[in-house]
Order: C-alpha cells, then structure tokens, then sequence
C-alpha cells in the first residue's frame, strides 16, 4: 500500500501549536502501529502514555526535548530521532516538522496530560 501525504486530511489544532496528518492509524491500517506527520509552531503540553512506546523523527526544523522526571532538556534539529518508552512524561517545543510512531497504534484518549516541567 502506497500513501501520498497530500491525499491524507490535515487537522488543525490551534490550542496545541500543531497541524497533523494520520498517515498510517489504527482505524484504516493496523493496530499494531501508527505514523503521524505533524508540524509544530510552539509547545506541546507535557504527557504520558501508557500504551505506546513513541518515536520522533524531527524531518525539519529544531526543538527542545524534554523525556523522563528530571532528564536534561535536550535541542534536537532534522534527522534526529527521540525514542519515548510507553509510561515515560515528556514535552517538547519548537518550530518542527516531524513524524510520531506509535507502536501500538495511537488511540484517541490514551495520552494523560500532566503539569508542565519547564
């Protein structure tokens, strides 16, 4: 199966600095895994998920990282990769665009939002 992003809707959410597209998701694909294609202007709350371990792979752009109770904030810039294990806190902010894999898929709902740490 071949998906072109400029087929896949893109959804605006203004209160989260982001517009996304769900190219692969677990509603039309597969329950085992998802990719989203996002760009951000500004900051992501800080969350948690319980059920998907994620990866971000920041394809332009650069941002802060912050990953785990106490853990340095960290810049990353285009090619680089941020691994979050399922039950780990995190935020990040920046001007970025990157895709999220969840694995399993993301499920609407599955993210906790927790108070900021920077």
């Amino acid at each position: 199966m071949i998906i072109h992003l400029e087929d896949v809707q893109e959804e605006a959410q203004p209160e989260r600095s982001l517009v996304l597209r769900r190219v692969i998701n677990a509603g039309e694909h597969s329950p085992a895994i998802s990719v989203t294609w996002v760009s951000i202007a500004g900051r992501h709350e800080r969350v948690v998920n319980h059920e998907s371990d994620r990866v971000y792979y920041v394809i332009e752009g650069t941002g802060r990282f912050q990953a785990g109770d106490g853990a340095e904030t960290e810049r990353v810039t285009a090619g680089d990769f941020v691994f979050i294990p399922r039950g780990t806190p995190y935020e990040f902010e920046g001007e970025m665009r990157y895709l999220v894999i969840n694995g399993p898929a993301f499920r609407a709902g599955s993210d906790a939002v927790l108070p900021p740490a920077f």
